[in-house]
């Protein structure tokens, strides 16, 4: 429900009383219960110092139907994560913007080329500022760079093979530059062939996240929000980020 870095936006909004912080810690890494130790660390690296002070058993205790103990310690109750799903709503949180974008923070960190890293940080950026259509094109260019590099330092000579007998006019690639002179639609049917990605992969990200993008890309009527941009970067994180 809750990430230990979302805790500390949430906890702090307004004046929590002592048992919406309590529930609210419960709420991190919800399937988890949490003995008092556990309830006042995660509460003191949130930022909650008086909790070292609070008669935690006693405040869970007072919180009848919203949360229970158990033989591994206390956890939420389905009313209690409906309660702090409230508490979390009033703070603007989005909690499927929130979770995307660490997701895509924590694969950034696997990205070793920087003009592809550059490319996702600025994604990140746009989706966390809910500028969704420019994350949904800034993290297709990000992934396509991503496959360009993969296909040049190890797939050139195959590639460079396929183009010119589907195009005799064609020129081999020596740059990674090069590429661009390609269609990215075209691109994904090469490296498909080749066996760089799979069928599935390849069908998926020409007929979902390559027609958003272009979508995103022009003037037009579209509208999207978080869940779309959300589906669309779990896909490239999936597919493209975390493998290549």
């Amino acid at each position: 429900m809750l990430t230990a870095d979302q805790l500390k936006h949430v906890i702090h909004f307004d004046s929590r009383s002592q048992r919406d912080c309590v529930l609210l810690i419960l709420g991190v890494e919800v399937r988890a219960p949490k003995d008092i130790a556990a309830i006042r660390e995660v509460g003191a690296r949130a930022g909650v110092r008086k909790i070292t002070c609070w008669n935690i058993s006693d405040v869970l205790a007072k919180a009848v139907g919203l949360a229970i103990k158990t033989t591994d310690g206390w956890e939420l109750t389905s009313q209690g994560q409906q309660h702090v799903q409230t508490l979390i709503a009033v703070t603007d949180l989005n909690i499927v913007v929130a979770n995307a974008s660490q997701s895509l923070r924590q694969h950034l960190t696997l990205v070793t080329k920087p003009e592809s890293a550059a490319f996702i940080e600025e994604a990140i950026v746009c989706f966390e500022a809910r500028q969704y259509r420019a994350a949904v094109i800034l993290s297709w260019v990000g992934a396509i760079s991503i496959l360009h590099h993969k296909v040049f330092n190890g797939h050139l000579a195959a590639f460079n093979a396929e183009i010119m007998r589907r195009d005799a006019k064609a020129r081999p690639l020596k740059n990674v530059d090069g590429f661009c002179r390609i269609g990215e639609h075209d691109f994904l049917d090469v490296i498909e062939y080749i066996g760089v990605i799979g069928k599935n992969v390849k069908q998926t990200l020409q007929n979902q996240c390559l027609q958003l993008r272009n979508a995103c890309g022009h003037p037009n009527t579209l509208r999207i929000a978080e869940n779309a941009v959300a589906a669309h970067i779990e896909i490239l994180i999936l597919n493209v980020f975390s493998k290549f």
